[in-house]
């Protein structure tokens, strides 16, 4: 696992930091807590209305208007009959002359968004809109009848990236575990998840879960991987102890539906991993340009999952907003989950009491399937100030006027951060 020296310090206020070791609130000092994290954290001032948000989700309100033949209806990042790297954001099923309304997860970095109406032989009538207006129609198109420069369409995805380490400070490289997640409304009442596991850059045990927000277990019909593949297939014994079954759709604490992604993140990403005994060694994947006897090289593994729902009603509303990936890793004993900011207290499995100051997070979401994430031991993003306030940067994003650590201070800057990654410090 990995422990910087300075964390060791932090090891035995953490350790009895959450519920999960004791029930006993005045144990918890979170002023000494913050006054550690924020001692190695890799920017000096964050800041305190940051959401961790890279994406906006919008609903808009759209006509598909008559005489289209319109049987679905689609919005892409780009014009999908010009370029070949428009992307899906979201996709309904209409008919002609019909108004809906359609949510959709948008970069906030984009600044035009492309609706498709899509007829029965794939023709596209396409249009294009702010991604701040509301109604939407098709009175004004820049193709009609077209057909789509790519057959198959481009799914936009997400990367999510996590520490290990919490409550603890973490090393900020961000790649304990990285998935790329993408998610295609492919029926009335289905939505298709593709889940690719890319890296993992720790040693512990770590299983891995998918809320789906606001969606109850009883409101699904059941979820299906595709073709039958999971990331658990031959799955040791050893590996049940942090998610105790293998079924595909499970039920947390409060009745919400969640898919069971893997029991062991290295056994879920390795190849041909040799047991004893039904344990085997964890190394760290695809975070080191070398390989030996901690690291390795190998494909990023996908599996994909047909959620089948028991009503189509809200699904126009189902975004990247309502996915919710998150770790379970043991602490000090107990089982802990770690969580994007804004889930911080969803507690899907186990209680325990959740930090409420604000500091860089355990998780990431960045609105792009290519985000280069840190190589082993490289900060995501360092900023800190001289005493005579010069800023120094340096990290896997670095550069002045588009770093992580300017987004870090002010939530409203610097929104491209991940598209100036320091070369020779991402994998």
């Amino acid at each position: 696992m990995k422990r910087k020296s300075n964390q060791m310090v932090f090891f035995v206020v953490a350790a009895l930091a959450l519920g999960a070791v004791s029930c006993s609130k005045d144990i918890y000092d979170e002023n000494r807590h913050y006054e550690i994290i924020k001692y190695v954290s890799p920017v000096d001032s964050v800041d305190q209305k940051h959401t961790w948000q890279l994406s906006n989700y919008y609903t808009y309100s759209i006509l598909a208007n008559a005489g289209v033949g319109a049987e679905k209806l689609e919005l892409y990042s780009d014009n999908p009959v010009e370029s070949s790297n428009a992307e899906l954001l979201a996709r309904t099923f209409v008919k002609d002359g019909q108004q809906v309304t359609l949510s959709a997860s948008v970069p906030s970095i984009l600044t035009t968004i492309y609706a498709a109406l899509v007829d029965g032989n794939g023709n596209y009538t396409v249009t294009s809109f702010s991604p701040s207006v509301r109604y939407v129609d098709f009175s004004t198109t820049i193709a009609t009848k077209a057909a789509p420069l790519v057959a198959v369409p481009k799914l936009m995805a997400y990367t999510y990236c996590f520490e290990e380490n919490f409550p603890e400070p973490g090393d900020y490289d961000f790649n304990d575990v990285v998935m790329r997640i993408s998610l295609e409304r492919t029926g009335k009442k289905e939505i298709t998840i593709d889940v690719t596991l890319t890296a993992v850059g720790s040693t512990r045990p770590m299983a891995g879960a998918l809320r789906l927000v606001g969606y109850r277990y009883e409101d699904i019909d059941s979820v299906v991987a595709v073709n039958g593949k999971t990331f658990n297939a031959n799955v040791p014994s050893t590996c049940y102890e942090l998610i105790e079954t293998d079924d595909i759709l499970l039920k947390g604490r409060n009745k919400e539906a969640v898919i069971n992604l893997f029991l062991d993140a290295h056994w879920a990403i390795g190849d041909e991993i040799q047991t004893v005994n039904d344990d085997f060694i964890r190394k760290k994947y695809n975070v080191a340009r070398t390989m030996g006897e901690s690291y390795d090289v190998t494909y990023a593994k996908t599996a994909a999952y047909t959620v089948y729902f028991k009503s189509e009603t809200a699904l126009n509303g189902f975004t990247q907003e309502m996915l919710d990936p998150f770790l379970i890793t043991y602490y000090a004993g107990a089982r802990l989950e770690i969580h994007l900011d804004e889930f911080r207290d969803a507690q899907i499995f186990h209680r325990y009491n959740t930090i409420t100051f604000k500091d860089i997070p355990w998780a990431l979401k960045i609105p792009t399937r290519y985000f280069q994430y840190p190589l082993e031991g490289n900060q995501i993003g360092f900023r800190k100030r001289a005493e005579d306030g010069t800023a120094a940067l340096f990290g896997a994003y670095m550069t002045m006027g588009h770093s992580f650590g300017e987004w870090v201070e002010n939530h409203d800057s610097c929104l491209d951060w991940y598209e100036y990654p320091t070369s020779n410090r991402v994998y």
